[in-house]
This record gives structure tokens, sequence and C-alpha cells, in this order.
């Protein structure tokens, strides 16, 4: 289990995040949703330690985040960040030296699945194939959590479909955690468990797909009415 705790986070004067507590549950894919500047990617770096927050605890399984254990996390930024002069099999393999647990053999079956261009550099690369090995690399850490940031931001939808299956699949490690954030918000619904809902720096509203379910709404129906009825729903 993945913890938030406290978390508060300011760029100069503007207060992104303040005094934000979430907890993301094993095996539980969590879609975190809100409008842009409201702190979704903020939050994934924060947990990742790559940027200074105010206050705030990040805990796994009870214990805090260090660099002893976060390698138990797999974080996919929007962005490729390997080496986009070589091909997706050299970067790979680096990926192998880098990540103690890398899956080699899940990825050749990833990179089948998802009909990756091995052979071209990644500068030769669509953004959608971009993301395509983003989250082959991301799904084969082996990782207790995976964290997905915008994974759909710039693709086609093509490639949004296969994606999905490929998150609704044997592709997913039995019993990982998986926090994915997006502004596609349509495609929350075949994906998510939980949504948790970001507004002026807070969280706005946590709910579960059985819980829209119950009330005979969708993921994004409920999420309007939450709107629509300031978050007492």
């Amino acid at each position: 289990m993945l913890e938030i705790k406290n978390l508060t986070k300011k760029y100069g004067h503007r207060l992104v995040l303040d005094d934000v507590s979430m907890t993301f549950q094993r095996g539980k894919i969590t879609c975190l949703l809100g409008l842009n500047g409201v702190g979704k990617s903020t939050t994934m770096k924060a947990i990742m330690q790559m940027i200074p927050v105010k206050s705030g605890k990040f805990l796994i399984d009870g214990a805090p985040i260090t660099n002893k254990n976060i390698d138990r996390i797999a974080y996919v930024p929007d962005l490729p960040i390997y080496n986009l002069a070589l091909t997706a099999d050299q970067n790979l393999a680096i990926a192998e030296e880098l990540y103690p647990n890398f899956n080699m053999k899940k990825a050749e079956r990833l990179i089948e699945f998802l009909k990756l261009p091995r052979e071209k550099k990644l500068r030769e690369l669509s953004k959608g194939n971009l993301a395509r090995f983003n989250l082959i690399v991301g799904l084969c850490q082996h990782a207790d959590i995976l964290l997905l940031d915008e994974p759909f931001s710039g693709i086609d939808v093509f490639t949004r479909e296969i994606f999905i299956q490929a998150m609704k699949s044997e592709f997913i490690d039995e019993g990982q955690t998986v926090v994915l954030t997006t502004h596609e918000i349509n495609e929350v619904q075949d994906l998510a468990d939980v949504v948790i809902l970001l507004e002026d720096g807070q969280v706005f509203k946590t709910f579960t797909k059985d819980d829209a379910l119950a009330e005979g709404l969708s993921i994004v129906d409920k999420m309007r009415t939450l709107y629509q009825g300031g978050g007492s729903a």
C-alpha cells in the first residue's frame, strides 16, 4: 500500500497542494484526476523524491520511502526519459541493467502485443510508439507500485485502446498498485477501480467504481454529479 500524508507543495507563492493525504490500495488501479495545475504530476514527482516539498510523508506498507526501497516503485512520465539515439532493443538492454527485477521475457511479449517497431531509434518513433515503449519499461520492472503520468497524452485512439487492453491483462503483476493521471476522462471508465479528484490543492472527493455502479452511474456520470453538487454526493 502507498500512502501520502499531509503533502504541501508550493511553486513560488502559488500553493499547489495543501496538506493532502491519500491512500492507494494494493491491487487497485487508482486514477488521480483534476483540471490542469491541480497537482497530479506534482504528486507523482513528490512520491519519487524528484522535487522538494514543504511538508509531507510518503510510505510503502507503513515504511518511509527512501533510496533503499524506492525501487519498489516504477515511474513512467509523459515524456521519454531514455536515449533517443538508441533503438528500443538497445534501450531495453540498458533498462535490464538499471532495474534489478526487470523482466526481459515480459518485455519481448509486450513488444509483440503492442506492435512496437523495435529496430527503430526512439527519436524515429511516433509519440504513440514512444508511449508504448515507456509503458513496456514500466510494466517490466516488476515493481510493487506503478505510477503512470498522463499515459494518454497526445496519442491516438487506437494506441489508447491497446494501452487499456495491456492494463487489463496479465501484463499487470498480481497485487500491483497502479496510480494513473490523465486528462482523458472517458478512458477512465474502463480502467479505474478508484477515483481521486483533486481541486483547489486538496482532495475534493474519493470514490470507487463500485460506488458509481451501485448508483446506476458510470464513473464519468458520478464525477459529473459530484461537481454539479459541490461534492456532497
